[in-house]
């Protein structure tokens, strides 16, 4: 058969993604090229957003109507809400979480191995992503993740070194770790925290980089961010560090478990152990409680952090959680302070931008990328090489010019 697969959302469904079409593709199937070339259509849906949701069944009312291709359905839309999967595409087959380690062997119509989060390579892809870790218990009080996923579990570190060695091996250069609750990683057999699997991972004799895809600012412990700065070139110097609300007031209705004096200390202690590191983090603008007062503390703590950019949400209300039963914002007072706010995020973008020219840093080149031949460097800076450069080449390049919120480097 002919397969097709569509991801939305986060980077642990793209890896959950990829786990799935390695595992088809190798049972002797093929990629198509567009859903109504297909012969199966699998998709892995999100639902962080009431945008999330509509992209989702929009997509799959679309593949219902047009295509005659079987469908099978998973991720957290899946599970949360079956009924409006079922309605947008009357004949997909629906797995919820806990059961997507059975879409191969029901795909494909015989058994498979049972595993939804180990990848070989990652197609179409310079760097490849590794989930170590899935779920969440944390309860706040906007977010339907701890109900998609909540059963918490983490990789064995054997398993997670054995992959990122046998990626690395066949020429992944960067892999980034993710997981919905990164640093609560803890290995099931020697109890090994995120600090102990990077000790093992930056004692391998193999010239890669690691990256972090998100991790929360509470379990950023004394003891990891040592390790981490021990590891030299092969922890990238930046930081994802989700802040959601920088006013305290809207952090406890929110039911973070931090608040922004925490915060801010976390944050001039990474900088004090990584030099000229990227931080960034998201915000969630027009949360119900948000005042304007709250609003404005909110944008101040952001100008003081001085990040390097910021993902800037607006507020959905998602059902079953408490956010909402709070009376919401009226939606033009949420899109001006979303646009505010994104205003904001471009002009830190550029600041950051323009403070990285002349220095040097060790990029990971992706090849041309809209006609230009493009790098990422280690603190997240979107650089444009003067030469071009293969994809997925580690390489040194010095910072010659900015404009906007991108950067142009020559290789060295």
């Amino acid at each position: 058969m002919k397969i097709f697969f569509k991801t939305f959302g986060c980077r642990v469904n793209q890896i959950e993604t990829e786990s799935l079409r390695e595992k088809i593709i190798s049972a002797g199937h093929s990629l198509a090229s567009s859903e109504e070339d297909a012969d199966y259509i699998v998709v892995n849906t999100c639902s962080v957003t009431a945008k999330a949701d509509s992209d989702c069944l929009s997509f799959l009312r679309r593949c219902s109507s047009r295509s005659r291709a079987g469908i099978a359905v998973s991720g957290c839309l899946a599970t949360l809400s079956p009924k409006k999967i079922a309605a947008a595409a009357p004949r997909a087959r629906i797995f919820g979480n806990s059961e997507k380690e059975d879409m191969a062997a029901f795909v494909c119509g015989r058994d498979m191995i049972r595993d939804f989060s180990s990848v070989t390579g990652f197609y179409g892809h310079s760097r490849a992503f590794v989930k170590i870790q899935d779920g969440c218990n944390l309860r706040c009080s906007y977010c339907l993740v701890n109900q998609a996923r909540s059963r918490l579990m983490s990789k064995p570190l054997r398993a997670a070194v054995s992959e990122i060695k046998r990626l690395v091996d066949s020429g992944f250069s960067e892999i980034v770790l993710c997981g919905t609750r990164l640093g609560y990683y803890r290995c099931p057999e020697t109890k090994a925290d995120l600090a102990g699997l990077m000790s093992e991972l930056f004692s391998l004799d193999r010239v890669f980089r690691i990256r972090f895809s998100s991790v929360e600012s509470a379990e950023l412990s004394d003891g990891l961010l040592k390790v981490l700065a021990g590891g030299g070139d092969k922890f990238c110097n930046y930081f994802h560090v989700p802040l959601q609300a920088g006013s305290d007031e809207v952090l406890r209705d929110m039911a973070r478990p931090y608040d922004t004096a925490l915060y801010r200390a976390k944050i001039e202690q990474i900088r004090s152990l990584f030099d000229n590191v990227g931080i960034y983090c998201d915000i969630i603008v027009g949360y119900p409680s948000e005042t304007a007062e709250f609003f404005e503390k909110s944008e101040r703590f952001v100008r003081e952090i001085n990040f390097s950019g910021l993902h800037v949400f607006s507020f959905s209300a998602r059902a079953n959680t408490r956010a909402a039963l709070l009376k919401p914002l009226p939606p033009r007072v949420v899109a001006a302070r979303s646009k505010e706010m994104r205003a904001l995020d471009s002009g830190l973008r550029a600041v950051w931008a323009a403070g990285q020219t002349g220095k040097e840093t060790q990029a990971l080149s992706f090849g041309n990328k809209d006609g230009f031949a493009s790098a990422l460097s280690s603190n997240f800076t979107e650089l444009r090489l003067t030469e071009p450069r293969k994809a997925g080449l580690l390489l040194k390049a010095k910072i010659i010019k900015a404009e906007g919120c991108l950067c142009y480097a020559e290789p060295l």
